[in-house]
């Protein structure tokens, strides 16, 4: 992999996805110490079993999926991407994140904090996910990133929507209303609060 990110050794589009698939269950076990053996390919896995192997088991349809996804995301992170190396960092840990167990967060690309959710249902996007957002941009306790805005990626839909932290946290504070239920963001309706988003590029499909 660190041949193909230099550059000295490319591998075909489809290899880097198989490879990304097969890495994401053993990220499952790292993370949970356990995994389901259900749609897992390390079940199926002994112990002369190869890399190529399991990269072989990837069904098509996770090829053709990743493949769409990919094609979504050209036009959103085109200007994410345009940024120096030091300015975009994935799976960034925090000042903070020993105080949650080692919580890490998707990206962080020029101040913009990114939750990725790949969701098939963006509209049930609910109160978790808005505190999950709020407490990586609250475990940088000494402002490591210089994080001045956070947002969502929907990456079935292609939307970035982001907020200013100014807007975000003056929303997600508890004076707020949901838009569902029309009473305080306390309220058990599942639904988050909803600030003015700088933008908003999501398929109601």
């Amino acid at each position: 992999m660190q041949a193909h990110l230099d550059g000295s050794r490319p591998l075909g589009e489809d290899y880097v996805t198989r490879l990304c698939h097969v890495a994401g269950y053993f990220e499952a076990v790292y993370r949970n110490g356990v995994f389901s053996r259900r749609r897992n390919l390390l079940a199926q896995a002994e112990a002369a079993t190869t890399l190529k192997e399991l990269t072989a088991a990837v069904p098509a349809y996770v090829l053709e999926n990743i493949a769409e996804q990919m094609q979504l995301a050209k036009q959103p992170f085109a200007p994410l991407r345009r940024l120096p190396a030091a300015q975009r960092v994935c799976g960034p840990v925090f000042a903070g994140s020993s105080d949650l167990g080692g919580a890490d967060a998707d990206f962080i690309t020029g101040g913009l904090l990114i939750d990725c959710k790949a969701t098939v249902r963006p509209h049930q996007i609910g109160t978790a996910q808005v505190q999950q957002l709020a407490s990586y941009l609250l475990l940088d306790y000494d402002d490591t990133y210089r994080i001045d805005r956070v947002g969502f990626y929907l990456s079935r839909q292609g939307g970035l929507i982001t907020w200013t932290v100014p807007d975000f946290l003056r929303a997600s504070a508890h004076g707020r209303h949901c838009r569902r239920c029309e009473r305080p963001c306390e309220t058990t309706c599942g639904r988050p609060v909803a600030p003015p988003a700088e933008r908003l590029q999501v398929a109601r499909t």
